[in-house]
């Protein structure tokens, strides 16, 4: 029996290869509408909270009893739209040989990698909003994890599909090699 020698050389800074060159694809162009609609559906909540208490009296303020005072919740949808449509702007996920990687973010930035070597499974989840826009939510879990490691949102049916049989395959073929 021969055992191989073990070897760890280390690898200078300018070896390393560059992140910023993976090629990260959009996801679902319906994203930014999900983005939006879950919003709203948050920020109505409140707003209509606000604008029944501020109509009974309940809310007693020189400044919110003029007429104004109920166009007050909407001064945040401007915000929301935005934020929203920067978010999807800035998400996406790029498949390769041996990795897969998600990016998201707008002023607090996300990058995951996650080797197909240490996915042990992936589901496609689909909340009632998701189903009504059509899109699915892929989520990789690896070894010693109650929670997902890894979510990529907004991909139409079809294409969660293909990519979870993609990163299936090439999962197991990590695993033979092993």
């Amino acid at each position: 029996m021969t055992l191989d020698t073990f070897s760890n050389a280390q690898v200078q800074t300018q070896d390393i290869p560059s992140a910023g060159t993976i090629a990260f694809e959009p996801l679902h162009q319906r994203h930014a509408v999900l983005l939006i609609t879950e919003s709203l559906l948050v920020w109505a909540v409140p707003s209509v909270a606000f604008t029944v208490l501020l109509a009974l009296g309940k809310i007693e303020s020189s400044f919110l009893s003029a007429p104004w005072g109920f166009l007050l919740p909407l001064a945040a949808l401007p915000i929301i739209f935005i934020a929203c449509l920067l978010q999807a702007k800035h998400s996406g996920f790029a498949a390769r040989t041996h990795d897969i990687h998600f990016k998201a973010g707008v002023i607090w930035r996300k990058r995951v990698a996650l080797p197909f070597n240490r996915i042990q499974h992936i589901e496609i989840e689909r909340n009632p909003i998701e189903r009504a826009f059509g899109l699915s939510t892929l989520k990789f879990f690896t070894a010693g994890g109650g929670s997902a490691d890894m979510k990529i949102p907004a991909l139409g049916e079809q294409q969660a599909t293909d990519l979870k049989s993609f990163v299936l395959k090439l999962a197991g073929e990590a695993d033979d090699r092993a």
